[in-house]
């Protein structure tokens, strides 16, 4: 699993005071406003942008391409000579080895999108070692919820998502692979 340029787009959390609301209450619980400012853009080329990437099992910063053969990309997603993070899903962390989670900072506004590319390719003698990535959110600083998920071999090229973040008061969003 890999995981290269990523782009959160963020929904500022203004107070605005209403009539039933107390000046309390619209802080505790600001409304949602979608902007088009761009919370953290990363692309990994200089830095792995105050991800925290060693949690659990480590995600691997790299450029160019991986050492296992039949699997992951030939280079990042943005220039073909950056960096990008990923998740040795052949051996030594196969089968079922995780969770590698890939944790975003936390953020004092709402998380309003999320746009990234991912590579999960498999074909290693005709074995399929990609197991799950899934993309979860926080909203009370404790516990995750799972918002998107892909499984398996998704071929040999980098592929784009873009998920819509509907849950009020997202803080903070990670990735989590696990191998197949």
């Amino acid at each position: 699993m890999w995981l290269s340029r990523l782009l959160v787009t963020l929904v500022a959390a203004r107070a605005r005071g209403g009539d039933n609301e107390s000046e309390n209450e619209t802080v505790k619980n600001p409304p949602r406003r979608l902007t088009a400012n761009s919370l953290l853009t990363c692309d990994f080329d200089s830095s792995t942008c105050g991800f925290d990437y060693t949690t659990d099992y480590d995600w691997t910063r790299n450029s160019g391409g991986v050492a296992s053969s039949g699997t992951g990309p030939s280079s990042d997603h943005t220039s073909g000579s950056g960096y990008y993070m990923y998740v040795e899903a052949s051996s030594p962390n196969y089968p079922n080895i995780g969770p590698f989670t890939l944790a975003s900072p936390t953020f004092d506004v709402c998380v309003g999108e999320v746009n990234f590319y991912y590579h999960m390719y498999s074909n290693y003698y005709g074995h399929d070692y990609m197991g799950t990535l899934q993309l979860e959110e926080m909203t009370d600083g404790a516990s995750w919820t799972t918002i998107w998920t892909k499984s398996g071999d998704q071929g040999d090229s980098w592929q784009g998502a873009s998920v819509s973040i509907s849950t009020e008061y997202v803080i903070r969003v990670r990735w989590v692979g696990t191998t197949g």
